[in-house]
């Protein structure tokens, strides 16, 4: 038989039996770093040009920020940081890799070389900043813009700068909607949720088939 000390197990740390699965502490981190750390590598891969739906992230954020008691501004400032991490990143690689790369993207996804070539039309013109700025909270070619920047090396310190801040105040608004809904509308954080996840997975695959689409067309082009 087994000695008596051996049937005693003591409970590890932060093992809660009664609690819900998940929430323990997991290395000393607190209950919802899995989820903000889920939340911020979405928002630095939709910035990096994955097609993500910002939507559902933001949806998601208000229903973890609601579970969690994260205020507003703390949520929206991981969202904004995140996302301007993104488009640093993805600048800092486009500049490494230079033109050709950028050229070799655009034969690989047809679709985006006209929106590049309009970019650059758009970055060449004088007082281009305020289009800029609005062409963030449109959601459509943002990220391309950073592309663009990089492989060309071009825009001044101070218009990156002005691009990362858009990001920041971008996500601050937007947590603020997103965050002041739950309050306001506490029964809906479960659906709302669930909503968010549906369409996270509806747009990745949308939009993986239509990549999927233009490189097929493509290949039958060539």
């Amino acid at each position: 038989m087994l000695p008596d000390e051996w049937m005693s197990v003591t409970a590890p740390a932060g093992f809660d039996p009664g609690g819900v699965p998940g929430t323990a502490d997991v290395a000393g981190l607190p209950p919802w770093a899995a989820g903000w750390a889920g939340l911020a590598a979405g928002f630095a891969l939709l910035a990096a040009g994955l097609p993500l739906s910002s939507l559902a992230l933001f949806g998601l954020l208000a229903g973890l920020a609601a579970a969690s008691g994260t205020p507003w501004w703390a949520a929206g400032a991981l969202a904004g940081a995140a996302t301007a991490a993104g488009h640093g990143i993805t600048y800092a690689a486009f500049a490494r890799l230079g033109l050709s790369f950028l050229s070799a993207v655009a034969r690989w996804m047809p679709a985006l070389a006209g929106q590049v070539e309009k970019l650059g039309h758009l970055l060449g013109r004088p007082g281009s900043w305020p289009l800029l700025f609005l062409l963030r909270w449109v959601g459509l070619g943002y990220t391309q813009v950073f592309w663009l920047l990089g492989a060309t090396r071009g825009g001044r310190p101070a218009l990156l700068v002005f691009l990362l801040l858009n990001d920041l105040l971008w996500a601050l608004v937007w947590a603020y909607g997103a965050v002041a809904l739950v309050a306001a509308l506490p029964t809906i954080r479960d659906w709302l949720t669930r909503g968010a996840l549906a369409l996270l997975a509806g747009s990745t695959l949308a939009g993986g088939w239509q990549v999927f689409r233009a490189r097929r067309q493509s290949g039958r082009a060539g």
